[in-house]
């Protein structure tokens, strides 16, 4: 039998083995199998084997101790959950033999999660279904969920909008409280006249919520250029209850077959669009240019303007083209304008390269009956131009305010040694270039568009970049090449704009302007990314669908991601995107993280390589495309 010296001296051991060991908080991540990792305030990635993971789900903050493995490696032991968010979810109903579960539709959440027979709520096998939490596996490893409602079957009509909503928590409908603040026109006495300049509009043909219009002439030194802006702030009481549901909606959400408007469609469509032959409050940005496009004077007016035409991409591209005439006078002033600015753009700036968009056109069912691929025309760029050097002069414009500007940082931090290593093997004459500076940036970007390689150096770059967020601050936009930048010419669909445009009035005005951090900067990002994620989702699980039918065919692809388990896709004739795995292909592959090559000594992968695949598998249940080569 021990004595109390024993006892203490046990005691005593047990907590200096305790004391040992490094306890930390941190928050638990998922992976593509059955492991997670638990991310730490350091930013350190701790592993979770399987039995530790089994026990929490992502998204989950615990307590762990971090403890040395067989191989030696580090991995976590969970002593402590402390929070978790994760209540109600979206899944599918799937049995296995006699049991039944819902496997949840939450990125790298990897196992199905027990529903008892009392708590299945008459759910068919195969429905998608919003459950509940009951029982957090944090004991044993063993979890219970309930069935809250059925939303429906996999080929119900408009399921894909349906579950994605619920899912994102979106709104779809406009509560009475929320349409509280509409208002006569703000600015009503401070508006100029400008009914008698035929601006246009150029859109396509089905939008009706039309924000800017365009009107053009040639002057004795170059151009004059005038972009009007739908003025929906001028009608919408600041802090009201429609801004605030608008702000919290964040952006119009275009979905196939379906669109979420950021304003109501009385505002959108009606009022405040610029729809043809109607009177409209508008905010007019008027630019004129020498002949080279350089901006010599540009002046913001609150005015009032009358669309004399609706126009479409096609036409207006056809007209451009010289294969039909349209008889609108600003026509081809504003194709000299494109020319111009453009030129002006690609020798001072950065212009991208074209990309085709492509339409999912679906059926009477919700379902894909074709998708139509829409290279990038004259018109849009007209458009886009337009657009590019309004947004410039409203930057210019509140550039010494606390206002909205749009900034991009360029290369990544955590890039730049790649980089440097890329330019020194590949393109030693540019390797001493201060890239990380907008000015050194930009010849860096313009002199390897003209430099011969085998390597995509532009394409390998441009995946090491930041991406571009609001700031309170003008900022460089290292992608743009623009020493400032901000959106205001989408103010019916998008938050940011609505809130540049208030700036814009509250200088013309005299008046402070809004009061915006950057914790608000932060939680408009936040809600722009759950908008594009829940579009990307509905068009994701259509696509999973239409291919399905396509098992067997051959696709001609192109390579736009390289990461060392494989490589994404993307095929040439739908745009669809689909991920390659380097265990589908013979040969054992090294991946060079410098320039994103997967190698060996018989094959090589490469951004921007064409290739042949055809449909590996397609994960339904987590909204994955697998393709092989052929």
């Amino acid at each position: 039998m021990l004595n109390l010296d024993s006892l203490q001296q046990l005691k005593q051991l047990k907590k200096e083995i305790h004391d040992s060991v490094e306890r930390v908080e941190g928050v638990v991540r998922g992976s593509q199998g059955r492991f997670g990792f638990v991310r730490l305030e350091d930013k350190r990635d701790i592993f979770l084997p399987p039995p530790e993971m089994q026990k929490v789900f992502p998204g989950d903050r615990v307590r762990i101790a971090i403890v040395e493995q067989k191989d030696g490696k580090q991995a976590g032991e969970i002593e402590k959950l402390l929070e978790s968010p994760l209540d109600t979810f979206i899944g599918r109903y799937v049995v296995r033999g006699k049991a039944h579960f819902v496997e949840p539709d939450i990125l790298y959440f990897n196992r199905l999660l027990f529903i008892p027979p009392s708590e299945r709520n008459k759910a068919q096998p195969g429905d998608y279904i919003q459950c509940r939490v009951k029982r957090h596996p944090i004991r044993d490893g063993k979890s219970l969920v309930d069935i809250i409602d059925t939303i429906g079957s996999a080929d119900s009509p408009g399921i894909e909008a349906a579950l994605t909503l619920r899912k994102f928590g979106l709104p779809s409908e406009w509560q009475e409280s929320d349409l509280k603040g509409l208002v006569e026109d703000q600015y009503a006495a401070e508006r100029k006249d400008l009914t008698h300049i035929p601006f246009v509009t150029i859109d396509s043909p089905e939008s009706r919520d039309l924000d800017d219009a365009l009107y053009a002439e040639c002057t004795n030194s170059g151009w004059r250029l005038m972009v009007a802006i739908a003025d929906p702030s001028a009608l919408i009481a600041p802090d009201s209850p429609l801004e605030r549901a608008a702000l919290a909606r964040n952006s119009s959400v275009y979905m196939p077959g379906k669109v979420i408007p950021m304003l109501p469609e009385a505002i959108s469509q009606e009022h405040c669009s610029l729809l043809a032959g109607a009177t409209r409050p508008a905010m007019v940005c008027d630019i004129e240019t020498d002949s080279q496009g350089e901006i010599s004077r540009f002046e913001f007016l609150t005015a009032t303007v009358r669309s004399a035409a609706k126009l479409n991409y096609a036409e207006v591209a056809a007209h451009l083209r010289g294969d039909q005439q349209l008889e609108h006078v600003a026509l081809n002033p504003l194709k000299q304008v494109l020319d111009t600015l453009l030129s002006r753009r690609r020798e001072k700036h950065l212009v991208m390269d074209d990309r085709p968009d492509y339409r999912l056109i679906l059926n009477d069912s919700g379902k894909i009956e074709l998708i139509r691929k829409v290279e990038r025309n004259d018109a849009h760029r007209l458009v886009e131009e337009c657009m590019l050097v309004t947004n410039r002069c409203a930057a210019e414009f509140l550039r010494e305010q606390p206002a909205l500007f749009m900034t991009h940082r360029g290369v990544r931090e955590d890039r730049v040694e790649n980089i440097k290593t890329l330019l020194a093997e590949f393109a030693p004459e540019l390797k001493d270039l201060p890239f990380t500076e907008l000015k050194a940036f930009i010849e860096l970007q313009q002199q390897l568009a003209q430099t011969q390689s085998d390597r995509p150096l532009r394409s390998i770059i441009s995946r090491m970049l930041e991406r571009g967020e609001w700031s309170v601050e003008a900022k460089p936009h290292h992608g743009l090449g623009f020493s400032c930048y901000t959106n205001c010419t989408s103010p019916l669909r998008k938050s940011m704009d609505f809130m540049v445009q208030r700036c814009l009035h509250a200088k013309l005005s005299g008046q402070p302007l809004p009061a915006i951090d950057s914790s608000w900067t932060e939680q408009q990002q936040e809600l722009l990314q759950r908008n594009r994620q829940a579009v990307h989702q509905v068009e994701q699980m259509l696509k999973c669908q239409y291919l399905s039918a396509r098992s067997g065919e051959n696709f001609a692809a192109r390579i736009v991601q390289v990461a060392g388990g494989g490589f994404t896709v993307r095929l040439d004739e739908t745009g669809i995107e689909g991920f390659v795995d380097v265990r589908s292909i013979e040969g054992k592959l090294s991946f060079d993280p410098v320039s994103l090559r997967l190698s060996n000594d018989k094959q090589l992968f490469q951004l921007d390589q064409d290739v042949q695949v055809t449909v590996d598998k397609i994960d339904d249940g987590r909204h994955r495309i697998f393709f092989k080569l052929v």
